[in-house]
């Protein structure tokens, strides 16, 4: 069986404990590392920092974005 494993993430909207929780770019650093599929997040941590799907999309990670 081969699926997918993205890395779910508020992007940053509220502070946790787990620093990879924090932040777009914490993210991002751990779907590359753990050789992950990509990053999902929360809608208001996008636009907070857009410019950090342009780095995700060039680290051939692929984005999802949850509405909420």
């Amino acid at each position: 069986m081969n699926g997918q494993v993205y890395f779910l993430t508020n992007g940053g909207n509220e502070t946790y404990d787990d620093v990879r929780m924090n932040s777009l770019e914490e993210a991002k650093n751990l779907a590359i590392s753990g050789r992950l599929d990509g990053v999902v997040s929360e809608v208001k941590g996008i636009f907070r920092n857009p410019s950090v799907v342009r780095e995700i999309k060039e680290s051939n990670l692929s984005t999802s974005i949850l509405p909420f």
